[in-house]
């Protein structure tokens, strides 16, 4: 790479004579508070006095004040061996150069950019990567201001070129600047507006990124076939640097909607048109599932990522049906390879950018070009295996399981609209017989996962404690299991009620005492039996709050389940209850579980309680007429198809009617409030639960 020359128009941008040069007697003093400020070593002023860390940040902060300051920075640079004081030289001229940017004609501009990259071409390879990351943000920060002020700044990637086809370490450097580049262009500067921002943006989409994201498989590609002569230390940073520039060339805002980058969920992408030929192409998926099995991480968890992406990219990209199957067909093979040779998938950033993977796949492809593929049935069936083993390994999988299950949420949501003689014959039953696998291993697992923190005795973090992801799983366990609600219901039920009479069991031999009264053996027994109801009422409170009134998604019979699930956890909280206050709040169960029972009633109030106006013409708990219950009385006297449910609902429970269920979480409501003021966030459900209750509000 040739350095370009430095220009005396640096120099000429200086306002003031007050700051012309620096010596070196100055820039030994620079050298010196830059070692106190980043190493903390000793340093005195001209008066022999020490200084103390936060004066040498205040005395260096003095670079960034004004634009006099520029050639000092410059000095600092061409003449300093510190990377402390070449850090704080480049960190100033960007502040500056992004501060007073007006100062500056539009000559000098490019001289600035020019003695940057230049001095990358030339000292860049031997610089700290501190020093290398902040001289590269403040070409890319001036190449953005400087945008549309001369061609100069819009040819950067082009200049970049020089850098990929000189050593290695120019290449990687040249990745680098990309990389920034980027992002740069992407995200929104402060102080400029944010049309501003989507003018240079746009522009830069349009005239550089496909180039840059071309460049970006293009070094891929030379690695993959051995063009670049590098060692495996080097290798392994140019692919990593590759990987990341194609990651966020997908990742770019391309039609401006300000996505946040702090969630891992993956919109539509929205490549331009221009793009279709490279992503088509069955080599560039193929090299990336290459890539991602011949690499470790954070390669090959980077090369998951653009897999992810290229999964994403809007359907109108692909100009027939044909062509879209072949993608998803060239997808879904690289999926199966992987999941039958389990490659890669040891290592935790893999398997979770995998389960992204088999999460964004239905999001982005409808189950009736799913089943059409080549494959698809063994596909399910892989995808099952890796799920329930997933889920058996679940310390190590928290965080990721939600993505499966929402893998499985989406596949059986859609059989409706499928015929069942499309695609692959006998497509339904497979899926019906591998839900039930999944979740039987998903109760069993949870259920197992509570004797298991308990003898990490506290090693292992207990995953009804992060309330994120336990949240994220119970939003997708409805739509599964209902699915086959039947047999599921079954399944938790055979679970639930051995531990419900075991429960009662311990109950009566504890009697009126406290549980931390107990012998330690009969306390972990306690501990044991009451996490694994916690966790079956969740699941249970979570399938019948997903109970839906609508006649497309209702099963028949469906209201029967839930009274069945609900019967046993309206006991459970009646022996909770009544252990509670005949022990005048002495005999208390743990608070998991009773946060547990504060869920279920808040999703069995929204899914049935909702039906009182209708039925009983009662409004809120006060009982006020409900004008919506006359008028229905008066329309149509016969009861309608959700009062029959409801109705219907209430018999099987055998438990009384609405008011009977009402009185009970309204006693509830008392006895919590009563026996633990201590505990906020009981009471804080608690109190939710009484205000949706006295208003009548049926919202989620």
């Amino acid at each position: 790479v040739a350095p370009q020359r430095h220009s005396n128009h640096l120099t000429k941008s200086t306002k003031a004579t007050r700051y012309p040069t620096m010596d070196q007697q100055q820039l030994a003093q620079v050298e010196s508070l830059c070692e106190t400020l980043y190493t903390g070593a000793a340093s005195t002023s001209e008066s022999g006095e020490p200084i103390t860390r936060a004066e040498a940040q205040s005395r260096l902060l003095s670079l960034q004040s004004s634009a006099d300051y520029i050639p000092q920075c410059q000095y600092i640079l061409d003449h300093s061996q510190s990377h402390y004081a070449r850090l704080v030289a480049s960190n100033s001229l960007t502040e500056l150069i992004t501060t007073h940017w007006n100062n500056f004609t539009i000559p000098q501009r490019i001289d600035i950019r020019n003695y940057v990259l230049g001095y990358l071409a030339n000292q860049g390879p031997t610089l700290q990567d501190f020093v290398v990351t902040s001289l590269i943000k403040l070409v890319c920060r001036i190449t953005k201001l400087g945008w549309f002020d001369d061609k100069t700044h819009r040819e950067l990637t082009a200049d970049i070129e020089k850098f990929l086809t000189a050593t290695v370490d120019h290449c990687v450097l040249g990745l680098k600047i990309l990389n920034q580049l980027v992002d740069e262009l992407n995200i929104p500067t402060t102080g400029r507006t944010l049309t501003q921002h989507r003018k240079t943006s746009v522009s830069f989409r349009d005239n550089c990124l496909f180039k840059v994201f071309q460049l970006g498989l293009h070094t891929l590609g030379q690695l993959q076939s051995r063009q670049i002569a590098a060692n495996p230390r080097q290798e392994a940073i140019l692919g990593e640097q590759a990987l990341s520039l194609v990651v966020r060339c997908l990742n770019f805002d391309f039609i401006g909607t300000n996505p946040d980058e702090s969630s891992e969920d993956v919109g539509t992408i929205q490549v331009p048109t221009s793009w279709r030929n490279v992503l088509q192409r069955p080599d560039t998926i193929e090299m990336l599932f290459e890539f991602y099995a011949n690499t470790d991480p954070p390669r090959s968890s980077k090369a998951m990522e653009a897999v992810i992406l290229l999964c994403s990219i809007r359907r109108s990209i692909f100009p027939t049906d044909k062509d879209r199957a072949e993608f998803l067909g060239h997808l879904m093979t690289g999926i199966r390879e992987l999941l039958k040779n389990q490659t890669g998938l040891q290592h935790q950033e893999n398997y979770h950018q995998f389960c992204r993977l088999l999460g964004r796949l239905k999001a982005n492809y409808q189950l009736s070009e799913l089943v059409k593929a080549d494959g698809y049935l063994e596909w399910l069936e892989l995808c099952s295996s890796f799920t329930v083993q997933s889920i058996r390994n679940w310390q190590y999988s928290t965080n990721s399981i939600h993505y499966l299950l929402a893998l499985w949420g989406r596949l059986v949501a859609a059989v409706p609209y499928v015929r069942p003689e499309t695609g692959a014959r006998g497509h339904v039953q497979a899926l019906e017989k591998q839900i039930i696998m999944v979740v039987e291993a998903y109760v069993d697992s949870m259920l197992g996962s509570v004797e298991t923190v308990l003898r990490e005795e506290g090693a292992l973090d207990d995953p009804l404690d992060d309330d994120g992801s336990l949240k994220e799983q119970l939003d997708r366990l409805p739509v599964i299991c209902r699915f086959q609600y039947g047999p599921i219901a079954n399944y938790i039920l055979s679970k639930y009620d051995p531990l419900l009479a075991k429960y009662r069991e311990m109950m009566n031999h504890l009697g009126m005492s406290a549980t931390s009264g107990a012998p330690p053996d009969v306390q972990q027994q306690v501990a044991i039996v009451e996490g694994q109801l916690t966790w079956l009422t969740y699941m249970v409170g979570t399938i019948v709050g997903g109970h839906s009134w609508s006649s497309a998604h209702m099963g028949d019979g469906d209201e029967t389940i839930d009274a069945s699930l609900s019967r046993r956890t309206l006991q459970l909280s009646q022996g909770v209850e009544y252990r509670l206050t005949s022990s005048n709040g002495v005999g208390r169960a743990d608070p998991k579980l009773e946060m547990a029972l504060l869920y279920y009633f808040q999703n069995f109030r929204r899914v049935y309680m909702f039906m009182w106006d209708q039925v009983s013409g009662s409004g809120s708990i006060g009982g006020s007429v409900s004008m919506v219950g006359m008028m229905a009385a008066k329309l149509d006297s016969a009861p309608s198809t959700k009062q029959k449910v409801y109705q219907r609902m209430f018999e099987h429970l055998g438990m009384g009617d609405h008011t009977a269920v009402a009185n009970l979480i309204v006693t509830k409501v008392g006895n919590n409030l009563k026996f633990w003021p201590e505990e906020e966030d009981i009471v804080s459900k608690t109190l939710e639960l009484l205000l949706d209750m006295a208003g009548g509000d049926n919202r989620s």
